[in-house]
C-alpha cells in the first residue's frame, strides 16, 4: 500500500488502485489527507489564515469524515489571496516551484497555480492513467490541438501519453497551427489520436470536409480526448459520427490537475482516488449531500505540495455515484455534469445550464455547431437571447424556429427568444480557430 501512497504510479502499476476495494482506497485517502492537513497548516499561509479564522483546531482532524469542520474555498479566496499578497497570493506555500500554469479568474487575470516537480510528476502520471484507459497505446501518433500556453492540458497530456510511449505531434490549439494545416497533419502523418476541445473536434471535422477530404474514411483517427470544457452526450455522438473514433471526456482543471477520466464505457468519469477526495455539497448551504445526489462538486486534492486545494468548491454541478463499473475500475465516479455554477441562468423561473441548451441543439442536424447565450439588460430588465447557425431561410427557417422551440420546451421546460444566424457567421464573432476553450454565456450587462 505505501508504494502507492507515495508514488501514485501510471500505468500499468496504478491498476492495483484502480482496482482495490474501498477500505483500500480509503486507508490511502487517509494517510494523504493527514499528510497534508499538517503540511498546509505549517507551510501555507492562507490556510492557517483561513483555518484560524474559522476556528478550527486541527488536531481534532482525525481523518476525511472530520474534514466537514474545515471551510469550503472558492474562486473568491483565491483571488483575494492575489489582491492582498500579490504577485501570487500566499495559497502557494514555501515549496520549490518547478513551474507555473495558471487559469483566468472571473477578474480576467491569471490565477497562478505552482507545482512542484514532485506535483508535476504525478499529475502526469494521472494523464497516463486517462489516456490507457481509453485506449492510447505506446507507438500511437498523438496530435495534440489543445493551445500549449498558460493553461495547463497541452502539457500534462503531452507528458501523460509520453509515460505511455506514444509519440507526440505538439500542434497546439488553432491559435498556433491553422485549422487547415492541422487537418493536413493528421492525414499526412497518420494521426490515430487527437487531444482537443469537443467543439474544436467538430471544426476539425467541418474544415476537412471543406477541404475536400471524409473525416472517417480518409484519416487514421481511432480515438479523440477531450477536456476544459464540457462534452454532451450529443457532442460525443456529433464527434464520433464524423470521424468514426471513439470521444472520451476527462474533468479537471489547473487548481487541481486530473481528478478523473472515462474508461471505455464511457459512462461517468473515474476519479483518481489516491489523489483526490471529492464531496458533493448543497450549493448555497455547504452541507454534504450523499452519493447520488446532485450538487456542487468539492474537491481536495490529497498529494499535491504546491498551491494545494482543501475543500475547494470548483464551480460544477454533477452527481457522484458508487457503483460497479463494468471496465473493472473500483474508482467511485462523477456522473452528470449538469454545468457551472457561473453560467447558470434563470430564465422565466427555470434554472438552464448552457449545456442543457446545447444538448438540444445538438440532436437538430438543421443547426451548426456553435451557438452562444448573450445576456443583456433591456429597459432595466435582463434579456436572454439564443444565436445558432442554420443555412435555412424563408418558411424552412420558420419551421426551424418552431421545431427549436418546441425542443427547449421539452427538454428544459422553458423557450428562449432566438436569433439565427448564417453558416459561419457565429464562427468568425466568436474566433473558433483561435480561441482557447468555449465560452458559451456572453454576459453584455458589465
Amino acid at each position: 500500500m505505501n508504494t502507492i501512497v507515495t508514488n501514485y504510479p501510471s500505468p500499468p502499476a496504478s491498476q492495483a488502485i484502480e482496482r482495490a476495494d474501498r477500505k483500500t482506497i480509503i486507508s490511502i485517502q487517509n494517510i494523504g489527507f493527514q499528510r497534508l492537513l499538517h503540511s498546509a497548516w505549517e507551510r501555507i499561509p492562507f490556510y492557517r489564515r483561513i483555518w484560524q479564522s474559522a476556528g478550527v483546531d486541527i488536531s481534532l482532524i482525525k481523518d476525511l469524515k472530520d474534514i466537514i469542520n474545515l471551510p469550503i474555498i472558492t474562486k473568491k479566496d483565491l483571488e483575494q489571496s492575489l489582491r492582498d499578497y500579490p504577485p501570487f497570493g500566499d495559497y502557494q506555500g514555501d515549496y520549490p516551484c518547478y513551474r507555473i500554469q495558471a487559469s483566468a479568474g472571473s477578474t480576467g487575470y491569471p490565477k497562478p497555480i505552482f507545482h512542484t516537480s514532485h506535483d508535476w510528476d504525478i499529475i502526469t502520471n494521472f494523464w497516463a492513467r486517462r489516456l490507457a484507459a481509453q485506449d492510447v497505446r505506446k507507438g500511437d501518433m498523438v496530435q495534440i490541438a489543445f493551445t500549449y500556453a498558460l493553461f495547463i492540458p497541452a502539457f500534462t497530456s503531452t507528458e501523460g501519453a509520453l509515460k505511455i510511449g506514444a509519440t507526440i505531434i505538439p500542434t497546439g490549439s488553432g491559435a498556433v497551427t491553422a485549422s487547415e494545416r492541422q487537418v493536413e497533419i493528421a492525414h499526412r502523418w497518420g494521426t490515430t489520436v487527437v487531444g482537443t476541445t469537443g467543439a474544436y473536434a467538430l471544426r476539425l471535422a467541418e474544415v476537412a470536409e471543406k477541404m475536400g477530404y471524409d473525416p472517417k474514411r480518409d484519416f487514421k483517427i481511432r480515438v479523440m480526448f477531450h477536456t476544459a470544457e464540457p462534452l454532451t452526450e450529443e457532442m460525443r455522438a456529433r464527434i464520433e459520427a464524423k470521424w468514426g473514433c471513439k470521444s472520451y471526456n476527462n474533468y479537471g482543471s489547473v487548481e487541481t490537475g486530473a481528478p478523473a477520466w472515462e474508461c471505455c464505457e464511457q459512462n461517468g468519469m473515474h476519479i483518481n482516488e489516491d489523489g483526490y477526495y471529492f464531496e458533493v455539497v448543497d450549493p448555497e448551504t455547504g452541507q454534504p449531500l450523499p452519493d447520488g445526489e446532485q450538487g456542487a462538486l468539492v474537491v481536495t486534492s490529497l498529494f499535491k505540495e504546491a498551491a494545494p486545494v482543501i475543500r475547494y468548491m470548483i464551480g460544477d454541478i454533477a452527481t457522484i455515484i458508487d457503483e460497479p463499473c463494468k471496465c473493472g475500475c473500483t474508482l467511485r465516479r462523477i456522473v452528470k455534469v449538469a454545468g457551472r455554477l457561473d453560467d447558470m441562468l434563470k430564465f422565466k423561473g427555470v434554472t438552464v445550464y448552457p449545456t442543457s441548451i446545447e444538448s438540444v441543439l445538438h440532436r437538430l442536424q438543421e443547426v451548426g455547431d456553435e451557438y452562444c447565450i448573450i445576456i443583456d439588460s433591456v429597459d432595466g430588465q435582463d434579456q436572454v437571447i439564443l444565436r445558432v447557425e442554420t443555412i435555412f431561410k424563408g418558411e424552412q427557417l420558420d419551421q426551424l424556429h418552431h421545431k427549436l422551440q418546441q425542443a427547449l420546451k421539452v427538454h428544459i421546460g422553458v423557450q428562449i427568444p432566438i436569433e439565427f444566424c448564417s453558416p459561419g457567421e457565429l464562427q468568425k464573432e466568436l474566433n473558433v480557430d483561435q480561441r482557447i476553450k468555449s465560452r458559451r454565456v456572453v454576459d453584455r450587462r458589465k
